[in-house]
């Protein structure tokens, strides 16, 4: 059965399941095919955060800074990490909401903000943002 709009569209989704599957054996871990990206959350960054960070590196590919990175590869890539970061950041809301039926004991400590560093431009050391 055709489904409608573009083909080619439909065809470059099916194209991007079949990498994510293949990735997902590389790069998931103990059935977790998104383990790689949630490492983010180690650095206090939410891995849905994490894949838009890492579809960054993917826009300066396509741009043409990675001569070894073909502009295709670069644009698979790029759209599969938008997607990734879709279905973590619906995880994230999901699992907030549930947390919201059990609300905190007094007794469970805050989590402080996640700062990010800056470098210092005359020494190179990491320094607290202001």
């Amino acid at each position: 059965m055709t489904k409608p709009g573009d083909q080619r569209f439909h065809a470059v989704l099916e194209q991007i399941g079949d990498m994510h599957a293949r990735k997902s054996a590389d790069y998931g871990i103990d059935g977790d095919p998104f383990r790689n990206i949630r490492a983010s959350e180690e650095w206090g960054i939410p891995a849905w955060l994490g894949a838009l960070i890492r579809g960054s590196d993917k826009t300066f590919a396509v741009k043409g800074t990675l001569a070894n990175e073909g502009v295709e590869d670069s644009l698979l890539d790029l759209a599969s990490y938008a997607i990734i970061a879709l279905v973590l950041y619906r995880e994230e809301q999901q699992c907030n909401q549930s947390q919201q039926s059990f609300p905190r004991l007094a007794a469970e400590p805050e989590l402080e903000a996640f700062t990010p560093l800056q470098v210092s431009p005359s020494s190179g050391d990491y320094l607290p943002s202001a």
